[in-house]
């Protein structure tokens, strides 16, 4: 389905066919305005696959000066895009075209909106930032699907679309500050320090700084100050830095996120990042790090026909995995581990000594992870009832090298090796 009658409000599920149509509506725009076009793509709620949209295409277009596209609508026009220049009037930053049967006066459909901006401009930052943060961000997104659909469901049919454009207001405000932030994960900024290391705090007399903080310029949006920054892994006070983001502390409460820089080649995982931050925001602060630590344990049992490991079956991935979380600030290995475990199965275990091995794989967003597994022996009932984890299965290695993830293949044969 493609269209929505002009005033009224639909969500339907994803279809592949939007993104299709987005492509071929880019290529004709290419072909219409040649070099005009500095940047395309096509975003809105239509290019987050994971969430149910109103059946429009959404594309943003950059291009370097406003009068090169108003110098080419007629031509437009002839192609089916439509200038709306009354849309300035609540969006001046942009220019919209609009494509359907509504704008031709044969019907009454909108299919396309073109949303022109201008080269480098926040306009075009935010539009990319939204969508990839929703693509990346499971949690955002069913969030907002929930609450574009509970909109849609209050909007009456006629003249409903301003009642839940401005209902979406406050979470697009917060959520485009929350993908300022992620944007920056894994990219070189530089950062000014008016709070570095060893400074005393102006607030508390008796706070001394332990780590570089800070603030990257020209960050600011909607109400929001400069997004804040943590240096670590450079022990002497600095005023100006350049150096990687490696992590992002997650505000839940609020969309203010912070950043987290190190100087390029040096790792920190998520736990010792909590840790060097606890000063300034609890050791069970959320962590996004580049480089990630879990930890876990290989628990099995031992029967007639031979050793039997313990699979979990994950709720939100639809896929096994053995009992394995995030390594939190302050926690050694093994607690990490046995923490982990009675998360999981509601089993308080000790790990067997002598056996410790660890995975390495990587994630999506260039990210990293090392898990460490240790050994753990169970005979009795399993009662898993965690919202995580919907079912779980006793394996022999074959079968558990059969359902678990590739990353795990290397620890099954080193399993194979020590049970045989």
């Amino acid at each position: 389905m493609l269209g929505l009658r002009r005033g009224t409000i639909a969500l339907c599920a994803h279809e592949k066919g939007w993104e299709e149509e987005a492509t071929r509506t880019i290529g004709r725009l290419k072909a219409i305005l040649g070099d005009i076009v500095k940047d395309i793509a096509h975003v809105g709620s239509t290019a987050i696959p994971a969430i149910k949209a109103k059946p429009i295409v959404d594309i943003a277009l950059a291009v370097d000066s406003f009068q090169d596209i108003l110098a080419r609508e007629e031509e437009l026009r002839a192609n089916g895009f439509y200038y709306r220049p009354a849309s300035r009037e609540r969006i001046p930053t942009q220019l919209l075209f609009a494509c359907g049967s509504y704008y031709e006066g044969t019907g009454d459909l909108q299919t396309h909106f073109i949303h022109v901006v201008l080269t480098g401009s926040a306009d075009w930052v935010n539009y990319i930032n939204f969508r990839d943060y929703l693509n990346h961000t499971r949690a955002a997104a069913r969030e907002y699907e929930a609450l574009k659909m509970a909109l849609a469901e209050a909007a009456p049919n006629d003249g409903g679309r301003e009642t839940y454009l401005r209902g979406k207001q406050a979470f697009i405000a917060s959520t485009l500050r929350k993908a300022l932030a992620w944007s920056y994960l894994g990219k070189t900024a530089t950062a000014e320090f008016d709070r570095p290391r060893g400074s005393i705090s102006q607030d508390r007399p008796d706070f001394v700084y332990p780590v570089n903080c800070g603030f990257i310029p020209g960050t600011e949006s909607d109400g929001y100050g400069p997004l804040e920054v943590y240096l670590l892994g450079m022990g002497m006070p600095i005023s100006v830095y350049t150096g990687k983001i490696i992590g992002i502390v997650r505000h839940k409460k609020d969309a203010d996120d912070r950043l987290v820089m190190a100087p390029e080649g040096v790792v920190f995982t998520q736990n010792e990042i909590a840790e060097q931050v606890d000063f300034g925001e609890g050791p069970r602060a959320d962590m996004e790090a580049l480089e990630q630590k879990s930890c876990g344990a290989v628990i099995f049992r031992r029967d007639k026909e031979g050793v039997r490991l313990l699979c979990l079956y994950q709720r939100r991935s639809g896929t096994y995995s053995i009992p394995k979380g995030h390594m939190e600030a302050f926690e050694s290995e093994q607690e990490a581990a046995r923490r982990e475990i009675f998360e999981e199965t509601g089993l308080s275990l000790s790990l067997l000594p002598g056996f410790r091995e660890t995975v390495d794989y990587a994630i999506d967003g260039g990210m990293h992870k090392t898990v460490v597994f240790f050994l753990a022996e169970y005979a009795g009932e399993v009662h898993v009832g965690q919202d995580e984890i919907a079912s779980f299965r006793w394996l022999d290695l074959h079968d558990a090298r059969e359902v678990l993830p590739a990353w795990y293949h290397g620890l099954i044969e080193k399993l194979g090796t020590m049970f045989a």
